[in-house]
């Protein structure tokens, strides 16, 4: 709808005067009332018939007075009947049926329509004389209107709006300051692409082109003839503008031009646009300024490009130093291991160690690592995945408990080798599978407990487990309690970012990327959860990891005690050997080290191994032989194995092909099945994942070996005290373990101080010391393979903690039998700790 313009406006206030000059000429009696005129002719027919009425009843003619009534009310056809009564109420003469229709008057006041005069005769009052008029006219609103000055006024107020309207519109356009300005210059003025304003000397808009009008969402009639203050103009950082410091303004006061002032502007979409204003005072006679000509060019977009320059600018910036400090951090990282991979690798080759032990020992740390470089260049490899938007994540049943489970046990070593207790609770019945990517959770939970364990000088580390269901959606939860250095809180955002950690000497003391909480947060996210961590310095902190663990209907709940079972399937899937039939693969590299790796690797596994160092070569061995799989190199010299595998799957060759690469970047997979590889496993190899993926195709299994199957309780080195030879040896899950053994190792060299503690506590009756061993028991014992400690050394702790002496004492000896029975595996112990 149509706004009422200006013209509508003054016609309105000036009939609105006028037909408030007329209700005052009312009011004040100026304009004639008929109204009041009948009023006064009513009561002087009521005061002529009361006083020839008084005559009348002086002389007792109460006939004459019947007569004279009936004779007015004949002759005055408004006068609808009259009566005369009694001061004691007696009507006594009446006319047209006057009794039925006159209405008592309250307090004898009289009305337009019903006139009470009052009778006097020699001996005072004698009644009244009531006369019925019609009414003057309808009541309330209606009356109103019908009254004639009413209808006067509303007469005039109509002829004088119409007539207003009409010659105002004659006025104005005569009066037009737009019109100054010929019309051909206004149309050349409509072409321009910038807005242009004419302004005169008091600030009101002269004219306004069709360019600024577009801006504004406002037509030109509404804009000129207002102040030009009136469009919402901002200076350049968005603030209002002082009184005077307008560049109209000041154009005015100096007569000077203001060129390329900075201004916003509100356009009609209600968004801000930046403008540069030009203000020319335009010169009249006298060489005083007659008004001013100002220009506006929409910079918006100059401006918006300028500021993603800036900000683009800035994150360049920021970036590189972000590189710079990754290069350096990386240097560092990389450089450490590999002094530590080339000096003992020297020292194997020169021959400096003294027995088969120590060199086992330097192997053991070329392999540390090189596993630790792997990981560093993996960490970069995701990082880079994840922020492409290339990283794929599988969506398959597991049991997460077990994954949790089976990381902590790994990383169990670790914490023992620290003197840390290493803590597994599960605080809710968990989901026997959910649907998630195990490797991706394995990757965060391996991530989190390995910083707890790494940021730990002293103390524990507690791994929680539950299930959340008081979320929209059910989400497997994992929190990671550390009792280590902790995060300054404004740090704890930045450690999620690339290539950042809590602190710059972090690096330096602790080692690390600053990756590890950027990759495992977006693995969280991607999995439907989040990382979010509460640490105080000095107190430890709080990693919580939460993922969606998709429907669970149909899917079993396994309590506490169930779920977080000691499982020793891990351990004795690590000792397990792979048997295949004896088939034939065809190994092609052109790394002499790559293919003697693989053909050793194989043949320990049954199978017979050909080698070929290059596509040509493989093409050669297999079109003369028919082998069971190829491993093919993608990247070598003659002739790639994509060139090799496509001739292969072209001539229908039988035999499956695995790539073995080192491209682990996104789309390397399409390219393999492209040309026909049956799948891949990338550069370095892992053993397990290649005879995996051998065994599908070839038939091949895993053994676990008989000693391992049915281990005896054999009596090896005895580490605690004197054994009842009446009752069984202690011996950990972990004995013949190549690997954790040496956490059993460790803990039962620490039992004997420990045992004798507790007997020292029990004789002192120390309450807490004897919670506190109880406590190290129950978390030592359970991780370091001695089960039968867990369920004594928890009712040691809380049978101390309630004061309760009378159990106690059973729990004791009890626990000091299990320490006498103890036995740990002996060739874990150095040589050095033998002698």
């Amino acid at each position: 709808m149509k706004k009422p313009g200006t013209r509508f406006f003054i016609t309105l206030g000036l009939v609105s005067m006028l037909a408030s000059t007329l209700f005052a000429a009312m009011l004040f009696g100026v304009i004639p009332d008929r109204l009041s005129a009948e009023r006064a002719g009513r009561t002087a027919i009521a005061e002529a018939l009361a006083a020839s009425t008084s005559v009348f009843i002086e002389q007792g003619d109460l006939a004459r007075i019947q007569a004279t009534l009936s004779f007015v009310v004949d002759r005055n056809p408004a006068l609808l009947s009259s009566g005369l009564r009694t001061k004691d109420g007696k009507l006594v003469s009446s006319t047209k049926d006057h009794a039925t229709k006159w209405t008592p008057i309250a307090g004898g006041l009289s009305t337009d329509s019903q006139l009470q005069v009052p009778i006097h005769a020699s001996r005072g009052k004698w009644g009244t004389l009531e006369l019925r008029f019609e009414p003057l006219g309808p009541p309330g609103v209606m009356g109103l209107f019908l009254d004639p000055r009413m209808q006067m006024i509303g007469f005039v107020v109509a002829c004088c709006f119409s007539a207003f309207y009409f010659y105002l519109g004659r006025v104005l356009r005569a009066l037009d300051p737009s019109r100054a300005v010929p019309t051909r210059v206004r149309n050349a003025l409509d072409t321009m692409a910038e807005g242009l304003l004419v302004i005169d000397t008091k600030g009101f808009v002269v004219l306004a082109n069709h360019a600024l009008c577009e801006v504004v969402g406002q037509a030109e009639t509404e804009i000129s003839g207002k102040p030009v203050t009136a469009l919402p103009f901002l200076d350049g950082d968005g603030r209002p503008i002082a009184e005077g410091a307008h560049p109209w303004s000041v154009a005015l006061q100096t007569r000077e031009t203001q060129r390329n002032v900075r201004l916003r502007l509100t356009d009609r979409h209600g968004a801000l646009r930046t403008f540069l204003v030009n203000c020319s005072p335009v010169l009249g006679a006298g060489n005083r300024p007659g008004g001013i000509l100002m220009s506006l060019d929409d910079v918006t977009e100059l401006e918006d490009k300028e500021i993603a320059l800036r900000i683009a600018k800035d994150q360049a910036e920021a970036a590189n130093r972000a590189k710079s400090e990754f290069l350096a951090n990386m240097s560092h990282e990389i450089r450490t291991p590999m002094n530590a991979v080339l000096g003992f690798t020297e020292l194997l080759r020169r021959g400096y160690h003294r027995d088969d032990s120590q060199m086992r020992r330097h192997l053991d740390t070329i392999h540390r690592s090189g596993k630790h470089l792997l990981d560093l260049i993996n960490d970069i490899l995701d990082l880079a995945k994840v922020e492409s938007g290339h990283m794929e994540l599988e969506r398959v049943p597991c049991p997460a408990h077990r994954v949790v489970r089976e990381v902590t046990d790994v990383l169990g070593i670790r914490a023992a080798e620290k003197g840390l207790s290493l803590e597994v609770t599960i605080g809710t019945p968990v989901p026997e599978t959910i649907v998630t990517d195990p490797v991706r959770l394995r990757q965060i939970v391996t991530n989190l407990v390995g910083n707890a364990i790494k940021f730990t000088p002293e103390g524990k580390v507690r791994v929680h487990v539950s299930l959340d269901s008081a979320s929209p959606s059910p989400m497997f939860v994992v929190a990671v309690r550390d009792s280590g250095i902790g995060i300054p809180k404004d740090r704890q955002d930045a450690i999620f970012e690339p290539f950042v950690q809590a602190e710059e000497s972090t690096t330096r003391q602790f080692g690390g990327t600053g990756l590890g909480l950027t990759i495992s947060r977006r693995f969280a996210r991607g999995l439907g959860g989040d990382i979010t961590v509460a640490s105080h310095p000095g107190k430890g902190s709080v990693f919580t990891l939460k993922i969606a663990t998709g429907a669970l209907d149909g899917i079993r709940l396994l309590e506490p005690d169930e779920a977080g079972g000691n499982d020793t399937s891990v351990a004795t899937d690590r000792d397990a050997r792979w048997v295949f039939p004896p088939k034939s693969v065809l190994v092609v590299d052109d790394g002499d080290s790559n293919r003697e790796l693989v053909r050793i690797v194989l043949e320990g596994a049954g199978l017979t191994v050909s080698e070929a160092a290059n596509g040509q070569q493989a093409l050669d061995a297999a079109f003369a032989q028919t082998f069971d799989v190829i491993l093919m190199d993608m990247h070598m010299p003659v002739m790639d194995g994509y060139e090799a595998t496509a001739r292969l799957r072209g001539a229908d060759y039988p035999a499956p092909v695995y790539a073995m690469t080192a491209d682990a970047m996104k789309g390397f997979e399409v390219r393999l099945a492209e040309v026909g590889c049956a799948g891949f496993v990338t550069k370095p190899i892992d053993v397990d994942e290649l005879l995996a993926k051998l065994a599908k195709v070839l038939g091949g299994r895993r053994e676990i070996p008989t000693e391992l199957k049915n281990p005896t309780p054999e009596p090896l080195a005895l580490t605690g005290g004197n054994t009842d030879a009446e009752k069984p040896l202690l011996k950990s899950r972990l004995h013949d373990h190549p690997k954790l053994k040496v956490v059993a190792q460790s803990f039962a060299r620490q039992l004997p101080g420990r045992r004798a503690a507790i007997e020292a506590a029990w004789t002192n009756r120390d309450l807490d010391a004897l919670a506190a061993l109880g406590h190290w028991l129950k978390g030592s014992g359970g991780t370091a393979g001695f089960d039968d400690f867990t369920a004594p050394a928890k009712s040691l702790e809380q049978l101390a903690k309630q004061g309760n002496l009378n159990e106690l004492a059973a729990v004791v000896e009890e626990l000091l039998d299990l320490a006498d029975r103890v036995v740990g595996p002996v060739d874990a112990i150095p040589e050095e700790s033998k002698a």
